[in-house]
């Protein structure tokens, strides 16, 4: 091979290589500054405004570049059965799959059911119909627990809990 022609040859292959890189991020938490710029300080559930909660919030952008918003909500004085039915957001400018389940772009409540030592994860359009129900599995040996939180791996792949409570996170 003519040594002029190795360059541009390796340069080549480190763009590529560079570029397969990209395309594999997986999801990353995105910073706690962010975070704060794009929370609503309430959100609109089946006919209410509630409160989110700064504390207990995350923000992940997905391998597209498109952000997710997880967060808990304040629905002290509301009735058991919507504390039950309603605990948190998921605010999407993307599809995504929670737990196995495809959702579309869009505004998520989410609640909690706990079955023994087991929670459900319920989630719910704004209009208050489920559109899905999801097993968590536990974590024993997290630390530190959060009410709620995004871990993501060194392969990409990421992580929604509540509580030692998770479910899979990934971007569509």
């Amino acid at each position: 091979m003519k040594h002029w022609l190795r360059i541009p040859l390796c340069a080549l292959l480190l763009i590529t290589a560079v570029a397969g890189q990209t395309a594999n991020n997986g999801v990353t938490v995105v910073s706690e500054e962010r975070l704060k710029q794009l929370l609503p300080a309430t959100v609109f559930l089946d006919g209410e405004n509630v409160p989110t909660q700064e504390r207990n919030a995350a923000l992940a952008q997905m391998p597209n570049g498109k952000l997710l918003l997880a967060s808990l909500i304040d629905t002290a004085g509301y009735s058991s059965a919507y504390q039950e039915k309603y605990s948190g957001v998921l605010l999407s400018q993307t599809g995504f799959t929670i737990g196995g389940k495809s959702l579309d772009a869009g505004a998520y409540a989410m609640g909690r059911k706990k079955n023994g030592d087991a929670i459900t994860l319920n989630i719910y359009n704004l209009g208050g119909e489920q559109v899905a129900e999801i097993a968590t599995q536990k974590q024993d040996n997290l630390r530190p627990i959060k009410p709620l939180q995004i871990v993501t791996g060194n392969d990409g792949s990421a992580r929604l809990y509540l509580g030692p409570y998770y479910v899979s996170l990934a971007g569509r």
